[in-house]
């Protein structure tokens, strides 16, 4: 009797699914399961689901759409776009830097060049009508530079100390004079004159003003053979119109150590002499006040 109970217990509690096609009813099929069977399908085919769903969100582009938090991922990947960005802005630093340095140059050879919003180098031409109609309005030089000028004087050999104007001793940037000769012109910016000019015989030696590198040593059209040295704490020497160029650019030289010799080079030259200029930070300044040999 109990086990005829049992048996009769376990098919109440079975379930029939029936399907039956809608052109012949003789084909029905019938399927039979325990409420157990049902419950495990549904878990299973909802675990599938799921696992398809999640699988579409993170491996495809479904998932741009539906974005889920991955600390992981974001971790790994946040790290690597934040290295990228330093990287990034890294080189633009060393872009910009090197485009001022090179605009800085360019404007020290001469060229009218511009920089434009986008950081691009614009060259203006250069013309004749331009020059005339160029303001002349003459500018004080120094007095020790106009007072040699004005008597053919040749320049002393030393002195104590540079000094700034105002007094005080100029002792970042010591310079000598780098040739010998006569000063014919001194710094006179209103007249675009940004050094001073030493007239002197043809194959003298011209020397290092200061410890530096040459940056540049080549030949231009206005001046000729040139030859560029930077400085420490932002200064840049520039020498112009040499008969011939001794140093490389990548060299390093001494302060008094030869680099070129005196000539009479380039299209603006109008006699046997030396063009010399010192920048501070990108905008020239009078060379005497540097000078540990030239009296003020």
């Amino acid at each position: 009797m109990a086990a005829e109970r049992q048996h009769h217990n376990t098919k109440k509690n079975r379930f029939t699914v029936v399907l039956v096609p809608d052109e012949d009813a003789s084909k029905a099929k019938n399927f039979r399961f325990a409420p157990w069977q049902l419950v495990t399908g549904l878990v299973t085919y909802a675990a599938a689901a799921v696992a398809v769903v999640l699988l579409l969100l993170i491996y495809t582009p479904v998932g741009g759409i539906f974005p889920l938090s991955n600390p992981g991922l974001e971790n790994k990947y946040g790290k690597e776009l934040l290295l990228l960005n330093q990287r990034m802005n890294g080189l633009m630093e060393q872009l910009v830097e090197l485009r001022s340095y090179n605009v800085k140059l360019r404007r020290a050879m001469g060229e009218n060049v511009a920089v434009t919003d986008s950081g691009t180098v614009k060259v203006e031409p250069r013309t004749e009508e331009r020059e005339k109609n160029r303001e002349r309005k003459e500018e004080p030089v120094s007095a020790s530079v106009q007072s040699y000028v004005n008597a053919g004087q040749e320049m002393p050999p030393s002195r104590p100390a540079a000094q700034e104007p105002g007094g005080s001793v100029a002792v970042s940037f010591p310079a000598i004079l780098p040739t010998e000769g006569y000063v014919t012109r001194g710094f006179e910016p209103s007249r675009n004159h940004y050094g001073m000019d030493i007239a002197g015989k043809t194959g003298n030696l011209i020397v290092a003003a200061a410890d530096g590198n040459v940056v540049f040593s080549g030949w231009t059209y206005e001046y000729g053979y040139v030859i560029i040295v930077a400085h420490a704490s932002g200064f840049t020497s520039f020498y112009k119109h040499n008969q011939s160029l001794l140093k490389s650019s990548g060299s390093f030289v001494r302060r008094g150590e030869p680099i070129a010799t005196l000539g009479n080079s380039g299209i603006t030259s109008s006699g046997p002499h030396l063009h010399f200029e010192i920048w501070k930070d990108g905008v020239p300044v009078d060379p005497t006040i540097y000078m540990i040999n030239f009296y003020l």
